[in-house]
């Protein structure tokens, strides 16, 4: 694994605190704590696929959740897909509901990522570490605030023996405190990747949002979110004109993600299902 990916693996573990999400993965935090929601299923059909019928689908993910509302388990089977590879996460906690430890079984590989958070609750140290002793990895997350103690800045150090890679993240924000946009660039200051959001005000429900990547090629991609009355997301439109329309049941739980292609056509349809403690 090169340092750019290790970089990307290790992002996508630091934003679970603080990024804004784009889509929509069946995870509704109050809902979940307002009914107990102890497991979640998905399944998924691929109609668009050849030989595939609406009867067929499998289990992609499962997510099990505490009496607490904390996810401790997450399953995601990749092969579902027809795409190689699964993992699976066991995730511990303090008495502070935050995430100390991960364990990680993936590509036969049982991989553990150990957290250590500053006194904002922000991920300040983390240490990957391999079954096999092999490929270990430490990172360290320095932070800079604004006068609303929010991020203003991160530098990312990762160190796996002699090598050394660091990147930089910078935060902007709108006059209600929402993140609009976010910069990654490399040591050189090199701009990786631009993204930009926007946010209702109140409600924190997002909008618009934009990437922008350079490294390693470019590319740009939009989307646009759309919700009902009660403020259910029920459709996210792509700018390469596929979509994701989102269905909900009488309890507000979401039970189907349709996705269309760019020729209109149904790609894929995500069903879900629930256990209730």
């Amino acid at each position: 694994m090169n340092n750019f990916h290790r970089f990307f693996i290790i992002t996508i573990t630091l934003l679970l605190i603080k990024a804004t999400a784009m889509g929509q993965d069946g995870i509704d935090s109050a809902l979940f704590k307002k009914f107990g929601v102890k497991k979640m299923w998905v399944y998924v059909k691929i109609p668009i696929l050849p030989n595939k019928t609406m009867n067929d689908s499998c289990m992609c993910e499962t997510y099990e959740f505490d009496t607490l509302n904390r996810m401790i388990y997450e399953n995601n089977n990749l092969k579902c897909y027809g795409w190689g590879g699964s993992y699976e996460n066991f995730n511990t906690f303090n008495n502070k509901n935050q995430v100390t430890r991960t364990k990680q079984n993936s590509y036969n590989r049982t991989i553990f990522m150990d957290f250590v958070y500053n006194t904002n609750g922000d991920i300040e140290r983390i240490l990957h570490t391999n079954s096999d002793n092999a490929d270990t990895v430490f990172t360290i997350n320095q932070y800079s605030y604004n006068s609303k103690n929010k991020i203003k800045t991160i530098k990312n150090t990762n160190i796996s023996g002699i090598d050394t890679s660091i990147f930089f993240m910078k935060y902007n924000y709108d006059s209600f405190d929402n993140v609009s946009q976010i910069f990654t660039y490399t040591k050189e200051m090199t701009l990786i990747k631009k993204e930009t959001f926007e946010t209702t005000p109140i409600s924190k429900k997002l909008l618009e949002f934009t990437v922008e990547k350079k490294i390693p090629s470019e590319s740009y991609s939009k989307g646009w979110n759309y919700y009902n009355t009660e403020a259910q997301l029920i459709k996210t439109q792509y700018n390469n004109n596929t979509w994701t329309e989102y269905v909900y049941d009488n309890n507000g739980f979401l039970s189907k993600a349709l996705s269309y292609n760019i020729n209109g056509k149904l790609n894929t349809i995500k069903l879900y299902f629930y256990e209730l403690y």
